[in-house]
């Protein structure tokens, strides 16, 4: 009877186990389901997504999360609108140094927490008044206050007109959740510890230097994004986030923050058949930019026949092949303010060339193809990078043998992205450097501040400082009338243009090929800052 009873048991207890094991096999199988049909689409990035750094008030990490994540008072609807966000209006006083927010009710931040005046003071606390900030105008703040739960007024040093546009930039004037934030004492920015916004996505993962995946917001009040998820795979190679295209490792690729197509690989990916191909001018502008501290530069005819070399057409046409245009003045025309007669560039001319750098002294005393001056080389180096702009390479290949027709050698440098970033913006370990403008809402006020004032990582400017040309910048920002706004740009850009204070090489375009196969409601964004319309993302 007792052997009896122990079989009984013994098979009862292998039901049951065969009973939980089905169970689990099934949610397994369930769970697999239901991530089948989660909307996941995977996005190829050309660099790391600082998630660990992604504060906010600083500079780290790439701009279009910002705009993920994070959100302002106002946002840039492209063309020149300023749309409300988290300000629902706004007043500004005549001498427009005063301005008053109407904040948005019910907006919480991806943690649950409130987002109110408190908080906006909180954000604005850890960035104005930070010579860090200098190129914004907004950066200088009198006073600021909470007028009520709802209401912000801030006083700014100055009336410059670009202030509410530059409150549209993805960094520094967004808002994060002050519970991001570790208190440090005296330390008025404390201890970032994570991403935390208002904005339509949040962090859900993140694998330094592999991949970061971006949900949706559930508490987001605006346009809810349409996928279950975003991952950003990092490949820092073109052509390998080319073939992960291609094999199907992800679905979007392009744009100029997020992984630039190779200029080869374009074609090849429109002729497949096998993707949708977008492609989108921009405000950008490809640029040589010269360290002033070099000796030979600081002779305008050194410059000049520098610019003259360069056939900048046949970049464009031939070397990019139209994908683009030829670069004329420093800015794109369109830009404001910008005219042909105030920003213009120099057409090649080899002789002419050739001939400006005999009258500053420079001739090949020794055969050897190279020009040189009281026993000195004319020999520069010339640094860039390719993990943003892969076509770099061929572009500075190009521009070599431009330099070499005339007599000037040049060594490419090409760096990582941070060697590049510290040689350019604080060591100005270069002779010449090949740069890029801001774009779109950035130019031309931003941009000019960018390139043409002193940074205080560096103490120089990042493309040239001159005293009287910097003052002119300040004066035109403060400047009210529309019509004297222009006769002082008019005066700012000529002086670049006529002291070739540096060389214009291309205008680029920004393109991205998607796999249309799974991927639908694929729209390029209203600026570099934000490429990708990324709430209409669908998938089929």
């Amino acid at each position: 009877m007792r052997k009896k009873s122990l079989i009984t048991l013994i098979m009862f207890l292998l039901s049951a186990c065969l009973l939980f094991t089905g169970c689990d096999q099934n949610t397994t199988a369930s769970s697999k389901a239901e991530e089948t049909k989660a909307k996941n689409v995977v996005v190829a990035i050309y660099r790391d997504g600082a998630m660990g750094e992604l504060d906010a008030a600083t500079y780290n990490g790439p701009h279009f999360l910002y705009k993920m994540i994070y959100e302002g008072f106002v946002e840039d609807g492209g063309g020149g609108k300023i749309l409300p966000q988290l300000a629902t209006s706004w007043d500004i006083s005549p001498d427009g140094k005063t301005y008053t927010f109407k904040l948005r009710h019910g907006v919480k931040f991806s943690d649950g927490t409130d987002f109110n005046a408190e908080a906006v003071i909180f954000n604005l606390k850890r960035w104005v008044n930070d010579d860090r900030h200098s190129i914004l105008t907004a950066y200088k703040v009198q006073s600021m206050e909470a007028v009520d739960d709802y209401t912000v007024k801030i006083v700014f040093q100055s009336g410059a007109y670009p202030i509410l546009t530059e409150l549209t930039y993805p960094r520094p004037v967004r808002f994060l959740s002050p519970s991001s934030i570790k208190a440090v004492p005296g330390d008025p920015k404390g201890k970032f510890t994570k991403p935390v916004g208002t904005g339509p996505w949040m962090l859900e993962s993140y694998k330094k230097d592999q991949e970061f995946t971006l949900i949706p917001n559930p508490y987001y009040w605006g346009e809810k994004p349409k996928v279950d998820r975003i991952t950003f795979k990092v490949i820092t190679d073109g052509q390998a986030r080319v073939l992960a295209l291609q094999s199907g490792e992800v679905d979007i690729l392009g744009g100029d923050l997020i992984g630039k197509i190779p200029m080869e690989s374009l074609q090849e990916l429109k002729d497949s058949g096998k993707f949708g191909i977008y492609t989108k001018g921009t405000m950008c502008s490809h640029f040589i930019a010269f360290n002033q501290k070099v000796e030979a530069f600081q002779d305008k005819n050194v410059r000049l026949a520098m610019n003259y070399a360069i056939d900048k057409k046949s970049i464009a046409t031939k070397l990019f092949d139209n994908l683009g245009l030829e670069a004329k003045g420093l800015y794109q025309k369109g830009v404001p303010y910008t005219t042909d007669e105030n920003n213009y560039g120099f057409a090649n001319d080899r002789e002419k060339a050739k001939q400006l750098l005999d009258a500053a002294g420079y001739k090949d005393t020794n055969g050897d193809g190279i020009r040189d001056k009281n026993g000195k080389n004319l020999e520069f180096n010339f640094v860039l990078s390719t993990e943003e702009f892969p076509e770099w390479k061929s572009l500075a290949e190009f521009v070599q043998s431009e330099f070499s027709a005339v007599g000037i050698k040049v060594n490419l440098n090409i760096l990582d992205k941070n060697g590049y970033e510290d040689a350019t913006t604080n060591t100005k370990a270069f002779d010449l450097a090949l740069m890029r403008t801001s774009s779109d809402s950035w130019v031309p006020h931003g941009s000019l501040l960018e390139l043409f004032s002193i940074r205080p990582t560096s103490k120089a400017a990042v493309a040239w400082y001159d005293e009287g040309l910097y003052n002119n910048i300040v004066k035109t920002l403060n400047t009210v009338d529309e019509k004297e706004r222009q006769k002082n740009y008019d005066q700012v850009f000529k002086f670049i243009s006529d002291e070739a204070l540096t060389i214009p090489i291309y205008y680029p375009i920004t393109s991205f090929a998607v796999n249309t196969d799974k991927i639908k409601g694929f729209e390029i964004g209203v600026n570099n800052y934000a490429p990708i319309e990324w709430q209409k993302l669908d998938v089929k």
